[in-house]
């Protein structure tokens, strides 16, 4: 048998005798979820994560300088679609990433299999591991590679 609502610490909207109009579509209420407690935070050293470097692809281009500076000044990355036609579309604006090349961090065959958004991911993430001095082929890479923890 389920606990009632209340207990559960979920608050429901009262029964309504009232029924919707034809033509309008009812209105939807949500019920707030059930609280839960944080998680722990991880005492293992073995475990734990450390960010040592950073890496990104944006409206605004690849470099976290140049990137973190256009945020400041506040400028917008949104303009009108041109990947396709949006004329059909209620919405004719986006923030498209242009003038992106994976040259160098990913191999013509996959670049041409692979979907852009994981394209985006994998230059990403090499140019955050060429910021932390974690590039393959590096001496920090080998003594990380060689290494383990289960």
């Amino acid at each position: 048998m389920q606990a009632p609502a209340h207990t559960l610490g979920l608050r429901l909207p009262p029964p309504s005798s009232t029924r919707p109009r034809p033509g309008r579509r009812p209105a939807v209420r949500a019920a707030a979820a059930a609280t839960q407690a944080a998680p722990r935070r991880e005492t293992d050293p073995r475990k734990r994560v450390v960010i040592t470097g950073m890496g990104l692809v944006s409206v605004f281009g690849t470099d976290v300088g140049a990137f973190y500076d256009r945020l400041l000044q506040g400028e917008s990355g949104v303009g009108p679609i041109d990947r396709f036609d949006a004329g059909s579309f209620p919405t004719r604006f986006a923030a498209q990433i242009r003038g992106f090349s994976s040259e160098g961090y990913i191999d013509g065959k996959n670049d041409r299999r692979l979907d852009d958004c994981l394209r985006y991911c994998i230059v990403s993430g090499k140019k955050a591991l060429e910021n932390a001095g974690l590039a393959k082929g590096s001496d920090a890479h080998a003594k990380v590679s060689g290494r383990r923890v289960n």
